[in-house]
């Protein structure tokens, strides 16, 4: 099975966003570090054939909000644009981007917490249906 979070985690670093594992984390972010951090928040398979519908939050931290918002700007207006492409062994059909961009809280060293939402529709190459 294909991590999609990492997978968006990677079309993020192609895109110049960041590098996974440096400012693009995929699952948690560092206490005290800014960045993207991408999460897989559910989905479902289909039930005849390899093709998976996730869902996948995006969250941009920074401790200046418009930095925040102006990241998840940028990563909707790509993603926007984006088309059917193949990451690792996972094949991607669409991003659809769910809503606007939510402000989700402030942490601890009080850097800003914004994020948005996408559906990814995609398969594993490797499974043969």
């Amino acid at each position: 099975m294909i991590d999609v979070a990492l997978t968006v985690g990677t079309y993020l670093d192609n895109a110049g966003f960041g590098t996974v594992g440096t400012d693009i984390f995929i699952g948690q972010i560092p206490a005290t570090q800014d960045g993207i951090y991408v999460l897989r928040a559910g989905g479902q398979m289909n039930n005849y054939v390899p093709i998976e519908e996730s869902v996948v939050d995006i969250y941009v931290k920074n401790t200046t909000s418009q930095q925040a918002i102006q990241t998840l700007e940028q990563i909707k207006r790509y993603i926007h644009r984006m088309h059917s492409t193949t990451i690792g062994n996972d094949y991607i059909y669409t991003f659809l981007v769910l809503g606007d961009i939510e402000d989700v809280q402030r942490d601890l060293e009080l850097a800003k917490i914004y994020k948005i939402t996408l559906q990814v529709v995609h398969r594993d190459e490797a499974v043969i249906s």
